[in-house]
């Protein structure tokens, strides 16, 4: 009967720890984004484009651009793209002049986890 027991508490430990660890692995967390970190593109970019390892909520999900030093940018919010709801797009409406940019953003996963990140870009126009 003990060794019987002792299996089964095995076996639920290990059920256990092998869920939790899933679980740990499944938060949400930026894969890849448009422009990339420390990028120089030689025009202006329509949007910012962040790529999630899973669809954010939206209602908890923002991304503000700047000049570095400066004053975020007056867009419309972020959405997401209607096709891949994990794709969040910040359209950039107006042409940046040449310089650096950061982006500075926020998201809330579907269990209410909040991340958030920042990167930086150039513009850099040929002349």
């Amino acid at each position: 009967m003990a060794g019987w027991i002792r299996d089964r508490a095995v076996v639920l430990a290990t059920a256990t720890l092998t869920t939790a660890g899933v679980f740990v692995c499944a938060h949400l967390s930026l894969e890849a984004s448009f422009p990339k970190k420390d990028e120089t593109v030689s025009i202006s970019p329509p949007t910012v484009t962040l790529w999630f390892t899973e669809a954010p909520q939206m209602a908890g999900t923002s991304v503000r651009l700047l000049p570095k030093g400066g004053e975020p940018l007056d867009l419309e919010p972020a959405t997401a793209q209607e096709d891949d709801s994990s794709v969040v797009v910040l359209d950039v409406s107006e042409t940046l002049a040449d310089g650096d940019y950061e982006v500075m953003w926020r998201a809330m996963a579907q269990d209410g986890h909040t991340i958030r990140g920042d990167f930086g870009f150039t513009v850099q126009t040929a002349r």
